[in-house]
Parts: structure tokens; C-alpha cells; sequence
């Protein structure tokens, strides 16, 4: 009799104990509705029709609140990097243009894009690390200079979310395309990012650049033409936007 009573008294108290909730099992059915008992041996949900189920608690993948739920699908990036991890790949194009300037010598324009593949989460945080391939093409008074650096970047959120300021950089070899030979590439920057979803977002970021080169030409002195190659190292700066996806 005693013991019929302490299980009314259980019962009774989940039921006003009891939350809505979000039940996903390991088959990958989920309950939505009220828990009313969730112990180590068994949990008992009541869903919003009113039926009730019962399940081995070793059957149960996990039992969130439905706030916790409602908070997480709020965050388009959440759910897949807790299911995908570091694994997940992702690309990144972008484009855009600015100032450029050889120190002391020169000033001009630029334009120029990228397109690079990696990971778009590390460690369960936003990050993306890989690499790829960017074009540059800077305009100065005398001739124009085309690079093609072959990178590594890696973008790193200050915070994690729908949208989130981020930091970024970028190293690697410029292959010299037209009136130079390459050299080492570095780049600088830091933007906005905004998620559409968890798959794709959207950047805009403040760029600076370096890129070292040799450059060729030729040059006439009393009416004989010589090809000369000198050191020169391009600075550029500007507005980059780009996607992921």
C-alpha cells in the first residue's frame, strides 16, 4: 500500500513537474511534448495530442527544453557544428578593389578577387581555415601588374553568432602574370560577417595587401632600348565582399 502510494505521489509531482520538451531518440525520431519521467532507467513524454510513450533511457539521445531548442535554431550555425565539427567544407569568393602604391614611387588603383576552400568550423568555433587562389590587378601610371597569389587564410569571429565581427589573414607566394615576377603575398583584415543559414554567409571587410615582385622593363638611353629588372613592393588597400557557401 505504501509503495502504491509513494508511485501516485511520483506521478503526481512529474506531472507538475513537468516541461516541454524536445525527445530525440537514436533512430532519429524526436517527441515534442511534456516529460513526465526522465531518470537513468526510463523516460515517460506526453505529447501535445496527449499521448503518452514511454522509452529505455539507453534509447534516448538527449532531452532538451523546447526554450533551449527554440534558442539553438535561432543560431543558424549551431546545430551543424555540433553534428559536422571541423569536417565540414565550405567555399569562399570574393571580390573588390581600392588604392594601391609602391612606396616613394608610385600610387594607382587595384581590383582583384579570390576563391578558396576549407573548413568552416574548428574546434566547434566558426573558423575557417584553407586556402586558395586570389588575382590583382594594379593600375599604376607607367604600366599595369598582374598577381596571382596561390594562400593560406584563416578567418577567426570575435563572437560566435548570426552576425559577428571577424579578423583575417593571409599568406603565401604571388606568381608574377604580366610585367613582373611574384614574391611573397600577405594580406590584413577585418569585416562583418552575416549567416544566412548554416551553410552560407556573407562577408564585407576593410583589406590591406603586400606583395613583393620583381619588375621588368625596358628603358632607352641614347636611342638604345635595355630591359632592367628592379625590386618593388606593392601596398594596396580597399573594400572586399564576398560569400560562402
Amino acid at each position: 500500500m505504501n509503495k502504491r502510494l509513494a508511485l501516485i505521489i511520483l506521478l503526481f509531482c512529474s506531472v507538475f513537474a513537468c516541461q516541454a520538451a524536445v525527445v530525440t531518440l537514436k533512430s532519429g525520431k524526436k517527441i515534442v511534448g511534456e516529460v513526465l519521467i526522465n531518470n537513468a532507467d526510463v523516460v515517460i513524454v506526453r505529447d501535445n495530442d496527449g499521448a503518452r510513450f514511454q522509452y529505455p533511457a539507453a534509447d534516448v539521445v538527449s532531452v532538451v527544453d523546447e526554450e533551449v531548442k527554440e534558442t539553438e535554431e535561432a543560431n543558424p550555425e549551431q546545430e551543424e557544428k555540433k553534428t559536422q565539427g571541423g569536417k565540414k567544407v565550405t567555399f569562399l569568393l570574393d571580390a573588390g578593389g581600392g588604392g594601391a602604391f609602391i612606396p616613394n614611387e608610385a600610387n594607382g588603383g587595384f581590383y582583384g578577387g579570390e576563391l578558396l576552400i576549407g573548413s568552416r568550423y574548428i574546434g566547434q568555433k566558426s573558423i575557417f581555415l584553407g586556402g586558395g587562389l586570389n588575382v590583382a590587378c594594379m593600375f599604376m601610371p607607367n604600366a599595369t601588374y598582374v598577381f596571382l597569389p596561390l594562400q593560406v587564410a584563416v578567418k577567426v569571429p570575435f563572437i560566435e553568432g548570426k552576425h559577428t565581427p571577424y579578423a583575417g589573414a593571409n599568406i603565401g607566394y604571388g606568381f608574377g602574370v604580366k610585367n613582373c615576377v611574384g614574391g611573397l603575398y600577405t594580406s590584413a583584415e577585418v569585416g562583418y560577417r552575416y549567416a544566412f543559414s548554416s551553410r552560407s554567409s556573407m562577408y564585407a571587410a576593410l583589406r590591406a595587401q603586400f606583395q613583393q615582385a620583381t619588375v621588368t622593363g625596358t628603358t632607352t638611353i641614347d636611342e638604345t632600348n635595355f630591359n632592367y629588372h628592379s625590386g618593388r613592393n606593392f601596398i594596396t588597400f580597399g573594400l572586399q565582399i564576398g560569400i560562402s557557401f
